[in-house]
């Protein structure tokens, strides 16, 4: 028997305490050379610290032997011999809802209706405005090209209808009237026959089926029955400042053509009185200024409010003719803006003339002209 000294690391002799240091020894038998070794057990193993040579191999087997066990019992949960150690992530699939799309806002519509009375209408586009109106709701804008209707002389579409693909209103504009008739206006672009009509609350554009139109309200054509006549003669100034050159008559009464204006006190009257402010040649130029006569009831140059209550906006038109040749035509609106009954001023390039001429009209004409716009 003998025995290994943990502080000395040396083998005593014998049991006991070791004779160096005193400390206890730990006993170590040696197996006989025709006994098989001995696997001592995890307990007697884990009490060791450390041993001599011999010891040490001991300890060695004995620990392999727990790694052996440890990693025997890790393979068995492993293989499904008990709960996992660790969730195992699934492949699931994804149920996310995908966002909503948002509404279109721009749609090329290019219908065009049935040519009638010599006139052809055409949707061209319809454009969605996030937040547009005061209140932040998305308004619309319905281009539209009109062709067969002098230029500047459209001023809006009667019984305009935008509907849905479910038959229902699409979108809605303001009728207003205009000088009596009650109409979509129409708005100008700046390119020939083209003009735009502002929309309320839109939804997406996608979902308009077609358009319904039930008429065209026109603003009257200057007439020969309105004329004033210039006499132009005499030389022209070739700059500024302009001649002053003097009408034959001062005034006219435009015809109305069965349309009455209020005026002052309650009374009405069926004609449109105009005056000529002022005409002036020079610089290859020629300026005629014309302004609202008097009302029976009312101060000269009144502004009856009658543009803007019953009657609304009212068009008065002029064209400027040197002898028998059309220089330029001008559209005025009466009863828009802050100033109810502005000035018309036509203003035309023009060689000299001895002979100059102003022709008016004034109110409005509705045509009928019903039509369908669809895809």
């Amino acid at each position: 028997m003998s025995g290994w000294c943990p502080r000395c690391d040396a083998v005593r002799a014998g049991g006991g305490a070791c004779p160096e240091c005193g400390t206890p020894l730990v006993i170590v038998e040696r197996p006989s050379e025709r006994e098989p070794q001995r696997v001592e057990s995890v307990a007697e193993v884990s009490a060791v610290v450390e041993g001599p040579p011999s010891a040490r191999l001991r300890v060695a087997l004995g620990v392999a032997a727990v790694v052996l066990i440890g990693l025997a019992f890790v393979s068995g949960r492993g293989s499904g011999h008990g709960p996992p150690r660790a969730a195992v992530a699934a492949t699931t699939t994804s149920t996310t809802t995908p966002p909503e799309a948002v509404p279109q806002a721009q749609r090329t519509l290019d219908w065009q209706a049935r040519p009638a009375r010599g006139i052809t209408l055409t949707a061209l586009s319809l454009r969605r405005i996030a937040g547009g109106d005061t209140n932040g709701d998305d308004v619309g804008e319905l281009t539209i090209r009109v062709q067969g209707v002098p230029a500047g002389r459209l001023l809006g579409f009667v019984g305009l209808e935008l509907l849905d693909l479910g038959g229902g209103v699409f979108a809605t504009s303001e009728e207003v009237p205009l000088a009596g008739t009650r109409a979509s206006p129409a708005r100008p672009t700046g390119q020939d026959g083209t003009y735009v009509v502002d929309l309320g609350p839109t939804p997406g554009v996608d979902t308009l089926a077609r358009i319904t139109v039930g008429g065209l309200v026109l603003g009257q054509p200057p007439s020969g029955r309105n004329r004033i006549e210039l006499n132009a003669g005499g030389s022209w100034p070739a700059s500024p400042p302009l001649r002053a050159v003097e009408p034959a008559t001062d005034s006219v009464a435009i015809d109305l053509g069965g349309l009455r204006l209020p005026t002052f006190g309650g009374s009405e009257v069926g004609a449109l009185p105009l005056q000529v402010a002022g005409a002036f040649v020079g610089g290859r130029r020629a300026v005629v200024a014309l302004r609202l006569g008097a009302l029976p009831g009312g101060p000269a140059n009144g502004s009856p409010q009658v543009f803007t209550r019953q009657i609304g906006a009212f068009p008065v038109s002029a064209r400027l003719l040197a002898g028998n040749r059309v220089v330029c035509e001008r559209t005025v609106m009466f009863g828009q803006g802050p100033d109810n009954a502005p000035l018309v001023v036509v203003d035309c390039p023009t060689a000299p003339a001895s002979r100059l001429a102003v022709e008016l009209g004034a109110g409005v004409q509705t045509i009928s002209l019903p039509a369908t716009l669809a895809d």
